[in-house]
């Protein structure tokens, strides 16, 4: 596609856009900014995605539809199904894009997410990208188009799937960047209905859901992370449902939902604070893309391990755990032991600790 509208100047201004931005929202925000002047679209989200379970942690959402389709829109999403969820897209061998026209057959009607939000509001087709690399997805851009507008066509989707790994892989870095920082206090818990109307709440969670990566404008007041906590918890088996969410200053917040039965109607129980430190450094080592081998040799790092110690602690020979010493180095931009306890522990770690 060189020298067409989907050639190479388009799709390296995209990624260079995002790769020059050093936080998710920024990142999500330069690639959308560039990726509209040659896909275009009336609105869109860039949706932070846990990578291991894919619930919403965040993103963009100001150019999207209004907040007060947000509960429906994660009601579809985690509790009752449509074209296009994300777990769909996100399986091995899938295509990281998708259309509704494309998987619906034009039968736009088919989806409960084009009945019930977009076509209310003379939306149509939607185009969803996952953002993967390091064999995990990242987050998503959603791009929807107005209802008298053509569908997304095959060339668009061509170009958007080529954009997934580098936008992917923006992102991931993105959320190594920032040093980490700290909240605004201790955990404080939300009470919701099974609407997520809010039935008990505090400033200290207020303060929380101000800290998180975009709290929508306006509207019902949560951020799209905790609906997808009180979602899914809804949906949970065990009822219970747990994420780790970047914060507006570099730092993560811990959210946990359950489900509370025994009354009339269920209801949800939010706790919303600083993550715990192993959820932290988890997120942190997720975002480095460090295999679960390099992983256990960074916690002896961490530990003060020697060389010797960590090689008969994991049966391995000094070399190999030289070997992925240097992985280690690479991915996360360090050149020595001491820079890599300073840049993992003292920085991001560090933070989330209890002081007395």
């Amino acid at each position: 596609m060189t020298g067409s509208r989907y050639g190479e100047g388009a799709y390296r201004r995209t990624v260079r856009a995002a790769r020059d931005e050093t936080g998710p929202v920024p990142v999500l925000e330069a690639a959308a900014a560039e990726l509209a002047r040659t896909v275009p679209f009336a609105l869109w989200a860039g949706v932070l995605l846990d990578p291991d379970t894919l619930l919403n942690v965040g993103g963009v959402y100001r150019h999207g539809v209004e907040a007060r389709w947000m509960p429906r829109m994660l009601d579809i999403e985690y509790r009752e199904g449509d074209a296009l969820q994300m777990p769909a897209l996100a399986r091995p061998g899938t295509a990281p894009v998708g259309t509704l026209h494309t998987r619906l057959g034009g039968r736009l009607d088919r989806s409960a997410r084009y009945r019930d939000i977009y076509r209310p509001q003379g939306l149509g087709d939607e185009m969803r990208v996952l953002l993967r690399d390091a064999g995990r997805v990242w987050g998503a851009l959603v791009m929807v188009r107005s209802a008298d507008g053509p569908p997304f066509s095959a060339a668009e989707t061509e170009f958007a799937a080529r954009l997934s790994a580098p936008l992917g892989r923006a992102l991931r870095d993105s959320l190594t960047a920032a040093p980490g920082g700290r909240g605004p206090g201790a955990r404080a818990m939300v009470l919701l209905s099974a609407e997520y109307e809010v039935l008990t709440s505090s400033a200290t969670a207020e303060g929380w859901f101000a800290e998180l990566a975009e709290v929508p404008a306006s509207g019902v007041g949560l951020p799209a992370a905790a609906y997808g906590v009180a979602a899914a918890a809804l949906r949970s088996a065990s009822g219970g449902s747990r994420v780790c969410v970047p914060t507006r200053t570099g730092g993560w917040a811990g959210i946990e939902g359950w489900r509370l039965d025994g009354g009339p109607a269920p209801q949800i129980a939010l706790s919303v604070g600083p993550a715990e430190p192993p959820d932290r450094i988890a997120a942190l080592l997720r975002a480095y893309a460090l295999t679960p081998r390099e992983c256990e040799v960074l916690r002896q790092v961490l530990r003060g391990a020697s060389t010797a110690q960590i090689a008969a602690g994991l049966s391995l020979s000094p070399l190999t755990v030289q070997d992925h010493l240097k992985s280690v180095f690479a991915k996360t931009g360090v050149r020595s032991r001491r820079e890599l306890v300073g840049q993992v522990f003292f920085e991001q770690y560090l933070p989330g600790l209890p002081l007395g």
